[in-house]
């Protein structure tokens, strides 16, 4: 900072937080600069700082190499004040991409300060590296320092509390049921043997689907699940909300392979969160279809995963006999089988993740007394390709009827084989109910 000394025009202020805690441990900031200068007019100005309560404490380091050290040794540091020319012109972009991609840290915020701002332009460094603020320091007052802290810090709170929650509710789905604390298992599984190759990865996403044939409030639930390689991007489930209320959805994450089954399972633990949010009497969205979709819209975009999921999600009342049900982008369009015929529940949307301002809207149906429900994704109309599309959904509807025996009669129209080669990942999903006997 020799050439950019911090301007004290406003001198470190007290920020008092109307929701301010008692004193805890303070916060750890992480100076990294190869400038001695640089960390004492920094803790100067930020010595008297406090947040929710807490005041600040400092770790220095002083090259990138150090800084990978402190950080090895500490998971708790909250922000990381980080200089980018040091041991070489890079030095701190790299300890960038070593803190978001090596060591997987995404809760600690990182404010990028610069002397040369020519080696790092602003707009290039934000669009290429996980950052959460930029700051030339020829620019930087003590005012506009001490107020990057707070937005890191804050920013760093909510994660870490979101944090909390997850393993709180953890914690309470397992303990509630047997059948939640396996469920759990598997998906704290399911990251271990993602990272140990495709096959192992196949072998857990498949724990985590439903059961092959369920029975609730007299329907009949059954699926099948064709991945175009090792993993699925699509995915399946249904369960119980209540004793009266069953919910299902099938989903299309973007792309194929790893990537995309990952994000299936975050989708399993997004809507199972949901779900025992309802059960221990929280807000929960798992009974309002558009809702529900809003909020996966909104999670995965604030999350930034890179991949968007088209899904069609339901939620049926047995003693009603209806259906709540939205669609965030999910295509072929359902079929309605019923005596009368078969029919499109069409209902045009975006997928989840891709748009900030998409909107989801429920539509609700009576089920008569005998009926099916056919959900597809779209890796049905590309099987096999020597078929169109137009083709493959005729198909689909002269083989889906009201009494029509179930998947089995789906398969064969469609001559579908479980081990073929296909482009694309296929799940098929059917709801079923006959007349009482």
């Amino acid at each position: 900072m020799t050439e950019s000394t911090m301007e004290n025009d406003d001198l470190p202020i007290q920020w008092l937080e109307e929701d301010a805690t008692p004193a805890e441990s303070s916060w750890l900031v992480l100076i990294v600069d190869d400038e001695p200068e640089v960390h004492e007019v920094t803790k100067l100005v930020l010595g008297g700082l406090r947040f929710k309560g807490r005041g600040l404490d400092f770790i220095h380091a002083y090259s990138g190499a150090e800084a990978r050290k402190v950080l090895a040794e500490r998971s708790d540091i909250a922000v990381i004040l980080l200089d980018v020319v040091m041991e070489t012109d890079d030095a701190g972009l790299r300890l960038v991409r070593f803190i978001r991609e090596e060591a997987s840290n995404d809760l600690v915020r990182i404010i990028l300060r610069t002397g040369q701002a020519g080696l790092a332009p602003e707009r290039q460094v934000i669009d290429e590296y996980d950052i959460n603020d930029y700051k030339e320091k020829t620019d930087l007052t003590a005012q506009k320092l001490s107020t990057a802290i707070v937005a890191a810090l804050r920013g760093y709170q909510a994660l870490e509390d979101l944090a909390v929650l997850n393993r709180e509710l953890e914690s309470k789905v397992a303990e509630r049921t047997e059948a939640l604390q396996r469920s759990n298992t598997q998906l704290q599984e399911s990251l271990h043997a993602l990272e140990q190759g495709e096959r192992a990865g196949r072998r857990v996403q498949f724990k985590l689907l439903p059961k092959p044939r369920w029975e609730f409030g007299g329907m009949v639930y059954t699926h099948r699940l064709l991945p175009s390689e090792f993993m699925s991007g699509d995915f399946i489930d249904y369960f119980a909300i209540d004793d009266r209320r069953a919910a299902f959805y099938i989903a299309d994450v973007s792309g194929h392979g790893v990537a995309s089954a990952f994000i299936t399972v975050y989708l399993k633990r997004f809507i199972a969160a949901a779900l025992e949010a309802h059960r221990l009497g929280l807000p929960s969205a798992i009974g309002h279809p558009a809702n529900l979709l809003t909020q996966l819209n909104q999670e995965l975009l604030r999350e930034r995963v890179g991949k968007h999921i088209a899904i069609y999600y339901g939620v049926i009342d047995c003693e009603r006999s209806t259906l709540l049900a939205a669609n965030a982008g999910a295509h072929p369009y359902p079929w309605f089988a019923t005596d009368i015929g078969c029919r499109l529940l069409e209902a045009r949307s975006t997928p989840a993740g891709l748009l900030p301002d998409s909107q989801y809207e429920d539509q609700h149906f009576d089920l008569p007394e005998q009926f099916r429900l056919l959900l597809c994704s779209d890796g049905v109309l590309e099987t096999p390709p020597a078929v169109s599309a137009d083709v493959r959904c005729d198909q689909l509807r002269l083989a889906l009827r009201a009494d029509s025996r179930g998947l089995e009669s789906i398969e064969q129209a469609l001559n579908l084989q479980p081990d073929e080669p296909r482009a694309d990942d296929l799940a098929l999903l059917m709801i079923a109910r006959d007349r009482p006997a």
